[in-house]
């Protein structure tokens, strides 16, 4: 049944009435390939009633160069006697003794139109001709030799052609137009209503008009490719097979095959030209077409007019890639890599996107040569710098194909495994080993040589670092090969993560094993960073440390080049305890990480966010950052560095008394040679904590211990590191051995300064235990201001349940219970199990209760925003006269310490109490900011602002691996 064909039948039926009427008619039908012309002569020849001759023939490619070969049948089909047309068909077939060659067509016309018009005097004829463009050149003579004289006969000549650059000629369709009685009718392709018509021939009416579009996009409304989709479906009218998320109908073979059989039909050459297009996708022009065929432009111009006229082809790239990779499929695989390898010499001529190149050269499989190595590697670099090392790993590993042992395929090594450990640590770690053999065969320069050391020494491997140590310094003293800035951001580097292999580069190179500062230039942003971490961890006491992390993080791009530096410039900050500061450049950090798609880089930032929110006493945070880091990095790709996430976990594990888990955190493998490594320290602190929790004191003093011997051994005495001192104090102060433990905090003490209220807060809090009532009372409140300053919630809520006993030992029980419901609050919003007891209002000392679940209280991230809102409401005087009232200060304490009358303390307490609609101090918020330094201590006041910082980090996406 025709589809959208009423119209071109309803004028054929007209012009033949004329040719009926005596007045002959000459008509063309033309379209695309299998747009419905034979359907439609086929059609309209049913439709004639009985007393109409219809004769048919048509052209085929494979006869039309033998002379009258489209008319014999028609002579054949004229219904006249025998002996009329068997003169005729002798004199064409040379059985009269002529040679049908040397006959004059002519002749032949003439004596065929007297035929017909003797037909069309008993009865009207309609004659057709299906696919014109293939008669032969004499038949074509003859049938414009009729057209030329039925003027007045009752004929109707219906020729079909197919419309492309190969289609009748243009003398002879010239011939056709100046008749008078000429009419052409031209054949779109369907319209989705017109498909959708022809789906309901086949399918259930509701499942043709969802799949309609789909199918339109795929077969451009061609009638054959819309009936080979029906085809390639289940055979179930309710039901079309659909994939993808455009929901495209699938695809079988009888699609497939018939698109080449439209291809096949549209002329000489077009399906070569096809296959081309397809092979080159989205860079296919006119010009890289023929110079990939090998063909003039005008014949490629053609053919791209012919399939844009089928509707296949868009400007350039076919409209849907399942007819792309029908045309894919019907090419060999041995002249698809032809072309593939072709297409990028050529594409790479025509200087397109090197991706596109590389593309081409891993389609084309096989060994690439030289020049096909340099351009993949040169688009695994620029995949890289795209954030796409999946790509570049495939370009890379093609690449490895074709290079032997040389400086390239050691370059390709380095390469591949960057990528695939930005993508998956996992998986770099395991390509470590393949540049084994490339140092035993000493094709690693030294800058090579520097990476493949840090990379050993990550996956634990010191006694091959030993061995590349000693051939560096070879290399070195030779002279040889020398890259100064690599080497020295090496020494930088091993000085603050394996101390014992600082001390033997420095005896192989003569070097002092103390750090200096690099000269300040972008090339050292490497040196700079490790020479500052290292410096805050020995302990420096001013700020250098940290303010040249932050000339480091405002002057770095994020990249694989970079990443170090920037990870070691924000572990500077965390450990100088500029937690404010760290936070502010970790977020965006960890956020861009993200949007890269760079997992390694997302597993760095994310332990270091965890370690920030563990500071700032922000349990279920710490915990949900630590354990993305081990997930998405894996224990084998975080090789030493595992101590790092893993003590977080152990910490809050032990802080919410969560001991399975704990437990099984333990049981986690971790390296040896990680106990030689700086990452150690967190792991043995966050033991001997859990130990302590468990009150298996000995060892808890073992690894409290160990932890002091490595930081006395590697000179780290950065007190926010591993306060292995106020650690083993509270174990001596369980134990009963008040003075060891008083000891060891007045030596934390005064190793720390005024540095980090957070281990100062500690130190005293400490010493406060081991004082007599009054003092101790007194310098709680000294350590409670601290550790408000600090932002450790954790470590305040300890001290302020200490605070409540002092109370509670002077008999002050409404103060006590006020400062114990402090700490509850505290307690609560870090989500902990507390090891400290509460103090109740009637002054018994309440055991160890079941923390509450997660969903019950909330969260710590939560309750610091509210009170940063809450704070907002208050002028600095208020703030301070607030955040000291709700630890317990009487009016006439916060007189004296803020050396304000008492007076001015009540005016501020009315006002506090107003703003934030509270009637009584113990309904202040637990957490209150003092809003003033502690003497001495470094401002945590970010060096950039908020939007100034914004504006750094948005510059560093932008140019990312410039350094």
């Amino acid at each position: 049944m025709l589809v959208e064909r009423r119209r071109e039948l309803g004028l054929l039926d007209t012009l033949f009435a004329e040719a009926d009427a005596g007045r002959g008619q000459v008509a063309l039908v033309d379209g695309v390939v299998a747009s419905g012309k034979t359907e439609l002569l086929r059609t309209f020849a049913e439709q004639r009633g009985d007393g109409v001759v219809t004769l048919a023939t048509g052209g085929a490619r494979s006869q039309r160069y033998r002379p009258f070969g489209s008319i014999r049948p028609l002579v054949s089909a004229l219904p006249l006697a025998s002996s009329r047309t068997e003169a005729l068909l002798r004199h064409l077939d040379g059985r009269d003794g002529n040679d049908p060659t040397a006959s004059h067509t002519f002749d032949v016309a003439h004596s065929l139109l007297q035929l017909v018009l003797e037909v069309s005097e008993n009865a009207p004829l309609l004659i057709t001709l299906d696919d014109a463009q293939h008669i032969d050149a004499q038949s074509m003579e003859c049938v414009l030799h009729i057209a030329n004289h039925i003027r007045s006969a009752r004929v109707m000549l219906l020729l079909a052609e197919a419309a492309y650059g190969g289609s009748i000629s243009s003398g002879y369709r010239i011939e056709l137009i100046r008749q008078a009685n000429f009419r052409r009718l031209s054949l779109a392709l369907l319209s989705p209503d017109g498909v959708k018509e022809l789906l309901e021939q086949h399918v259930d009416p509701s499942v043709a008009h969802q799949h309609a579009s789909a199918c339109h996009a795929v077969s451009a409304g061609n009638p054959l490719l819309v009936r080979a989709l029906v085809e390639d479906q289940p055979d179930e009218p309710h039901a079309m097979s659909v994939v993808g998320p455009q929901r495209s109908p699938s695809v079988g073979d009888t699609f497939r095959q018939a698109v080449m059989t439209c291809l096949e039909r549209s002329g000489h050459g077009v399906v070569d030209i096809a296959q081309a297009i397809a092979v080159l996708g989205r860079d296919c022009t006119v010009d890289r077409v023929g110079s990939l065929l090998g063909q003039r432009s005008t014949e490629v111009e053609r053919a791209f007019r012919t399939l844009r006229l089928a509707g296949c082809l868009g400007e350039r790239e076919f409209k849907d890639s399942l007819f792309r990779q029908a045309v894919l499929d019907s090419i060999e695989l041995t002249e698809l890599a032809r072309l593939h390898r072709s297409a990028a010499s050529v594409i790479h001529a025509a200087e397109v996107d090197i991706a596109s190149v590389a593309g081409h050269l891993v389609a084309a499989g096989g060994v690439p040569d030289e020049w096909a190595v340099t351009r993949l590697m040169e688009a695994a670099e620029a995949a890289l710098r795209a954030d796409a090392p999946d790509r570049a790993i495939e370009y890379l590993e093609h690449a490895l194909a074709g290079c032997g042992h040389n400086a390239t395929g050691t370059k390709l090594r380095l390469l591949l495994l960057g990528a695939h450990w930005r993508a998956n640590p996992s998986h770099g770690i395991r390509h470590v080993a393949r540049l084994s053999p490339h140092r035993y065969r000493g094709e690693l320069d030294v800058e090579q040589s520097a990476i493949l050391l840090r990379l050993l020494l990550w996956e634990g491997r010191i006694h091959e670092v030993r061995t590349v140590l000693d051939r560096l310094s070879d290399k070195c003293r030779s002279g040889k090969d020398t890259a100064g800035g690599s080497l020295e951001y090496t020494g930088a580097w091993l000085r603050h993560t394996c101390p014992e292999l600082a001390e033997r580069w420095a005896e192989l190179n003569g070097e002092s094993d103390t750090a200096t500062e690099p000269e300040p230039s972008p090339a050292s942003w490497w040196t700079k960073a490790s020479v500052a971490l290292h410096a805050v961890l020995t302990g420096t006491p001013d700020g250098s440390p940290a303010a040249n992390a932050e000339s480091v993080l405002q002057a770095t791009a994020l990249g694989d080049r970079t990443i170090e530096p920037v990870w070691h410039a924000l572990w500077t900050l965390i450990h100088a305890d500029r937690l404010d500061s760290a936070l502010q450049w970790c977020d965006p950090l960890l956020a861009e990480a993200k949007a890269r798609k760079a997992t390694w880089w997302e597993a760095m930032f994310s332990a270091c966010r965890a370690e920030i929110a563990l500071r700032y006493g922000e349990l279920p945070v710490a915990a949900r950052y630590a354990s993305r880091a081990l997930s998405i990095a894996g224990t084998e790709g975080w090789g030493i560095g595992i101590g790092q996430p893993l003590s977080v976990l152990m910490n809050v594990g032990t802080a919410t008394a969560d001991h399975d888990a704990v437990q099984d955190h333990l049981r986690q493998d971790v390296p040896a040679a990680m106990f030689r490594t700086g990452y150690c320290l967190p792991y043995l602190r966050a033991r001997g904590r859990y130990y302590l929790a468990n009150e298996w004191w000995d060892a808890a003093l073992e690894d409290f211990h160990h932890c002091g011997e490595l930081t006395a051994q590697w000179g780290f005495e950065a007190p926010a590191l591993a306060p292995w001192r106020t650690d083993a104090a509270e174990v001596y102060l369980r134990l009963g051995e008040p003075a060891r433990a008083r000891e060891l905090a007045e030596e934390q003490l005064d190793r720390v300064g005024k540095s980090s209220p957070r281990a100062r807060g500690v130190a005293l809090r400490i010493i406060a235990t081991t004082l007599d009532d009054v003092p101790r009372l007194r310098l709680l409140k000294d350590t409670v201001e601290l550790l408000q300053a600090s932002g450790d919630r954790l470590e305040l809520a300890h001290a302020l349940f200490e605070l409540s006993r002092a109370h509670q030992a002077l008999g002050q029980s409404a103060k006590a219970r006020m400062v114990s419901h402090r700490g509850s609050r505290l307690v609560q919003a870090c989500r902990m199990e507390t090891s400290c007891s509460e103090v109740e209002p009637s002054g018994k000392v309440a055991g160890r209760g079941r923390s509450r679940s997660v969903a019950s209280v909330p969260s710590s991230e939560a309750a610091r925003r509210t009170t940063t809102k809450t704070t907002a409401q208050l002028t600095p005087s208020e703030q301070r006269v607030a955040a000291l009232a709700a630890v317990g200060y009487t009016n006439r304490e916060i007189s004296a310490r803020l050396h304000i009358t008492v007076s001015t303390v009540e005016q501020h307490l009315t006002k506090i109490f107003r703003k934030l609609r509270v009637t009584r101090r113990t309904d202040l918020p637990a957490d209150l900011p003092l809003g003033v330094e502690e003497p001495g201590k470094p401002s945590v006041k970010p060096l950039l602002s908020p939007p100034t910082m914004q504006v750094a980090v948005k510059r560093r996406s932008m140019t990312a691996d410039t350094a």
